[in-house]
């Protein structure tokens, strides 16, 4: 029989829209022969799912879609909210109540590495190399020349909570840092301040395929502009280079590294694990367990490169986990 999927979409961050784009990916390329999907859309007003060229409510008290006949019921949801609340454990510890599996880690995987700081900080002490960073809370005075002497000029100013680059800036000169912290405490009520490696940026995805995890081919980032923000990303201001252009010791070493954070942070379904790579030195700068989905999204064109297309990949992650 086939499951019937729920691919949750939307949230309430301003990543919503990508969310959207990762859901239409999904529905357009899911092996319908195994799989009846839905796509369920979560906003802070309503939580709908498309049906028949219809807006259904949800059901909350069983997440089903009520209908004339009976009442539609999910095997398992594919999860591809990017931000809140769907990457942070609190729509996770919903369907973990409801016992309905998702293509995520549990709620406490979630929301340890939706926090960017706490997620470097359990890396370093099991032997990750990190980059410098100290953390500003909302309210909390600050003296830029501190900051800058503790992470150094230039540095990223980024929000704790917070994906596809929305509110980072890079800072080159002492008087802008003002400004990056505003626009990132626009986003989260916590701000990372990180120091700037000079170096070759890398990201690589991984996934659980055939009960092993396995890392992906890894791509190299080349942005048109100053870091990968959100222009890079999304708007076609960047190379993304797969395989990376790293020696072969160092390239092992990343994947290497990948599969360990998969396992010893307790993921599931799929991941992407950010670096910059400088000289023999591998620093972990974010891992993301929402990432992009869309379809020029990195893991796509990684799951590509060896052979894997856009339907088995999704079959593979809905598999490991449901």
């Amino acid at each position: 029989m086939k499951k019937t999927i729920a691919v949750v979409c939307g949230g309430y961050s301003g990543e919503s829209a990508i969310s959207f784009k990762s859901a239409a990916m999904v529905m357009n390329n899911i092996d319908r022969s195994k799989y009846e999907p839905y796509q369920v859309t979560i906003t802070k007003d309503r939580w709908f799912a498309a049906l028949d060229s219809k807006e259904v409510d949800i059901n909350r008290h069983d997440f089903s879609i009520p209908t004339e006949k009976s009442l539609i019921h999910f095997d398992g949801v594919f999860m591809i909210i990017h931000g809140t609340p769907g990457e942070n454990g609190i729509m996770q510890g919903y369907f973990e109540l409801l016992g309905i599996p998702t293509t995520t880690g549990n709620a406490l995987n979630m929301s340890l590495t939706f926090s960017k700081k706490i997620t470097t900080r359990v890396l370093s002490t099991m032997g990750f190399t990190t980059a410098k960073s100290l953390e500003l809370k909302a309210l909390e005075p600050y003296s830029a020349t501190f900051i800058s002497q503790r992470v150094g000029l230039p540095c990223f100013v980024k929000p704790n909570c917070g994906g596809s680059s929305i509110g980072t800036s890079r800072v080159n000169k002492l008087e802008d840092l003002h400004i990056a912290i505003d626009k990132a405490f626009n986003e989260d009520d916590r701000v990372i301040i990180e120091e700037y490696i000079e170096g070759t940026e890398v990201t690589c995805g991984v996934i659980a395929h055939k009960n092993r995890v396995m890392a992906l081919p890894i791509t190299e980032i080349v942005s048109e502009k100053e870091f990968f923000d959100f222009e890079a990303k999304y708007q076609g201001k960047s190379q993304e280079i797969t395989p990376a252009r790293l020696p072969q010791n160092i390239y092992t070493r990343v994947q290497e590294y990948s599969e360990d954070i998969y396992n010893k942070l307790d993921c599931r379904g799929m991941i992407r694990v950010d670096y910059i790579v400088r000289d023999e030195d591998i620093y972990v700068i974010e891992v993301n367990t929402t990432p992009g989905f869309t379809e020029s999204s990195i893991i796509p064109q990684q799951a590509a490169v060896i052979g894997m297309s856009k339907t088995e990949l999704i079959s593979t992650v809905i598999e490991s986990c449901i």
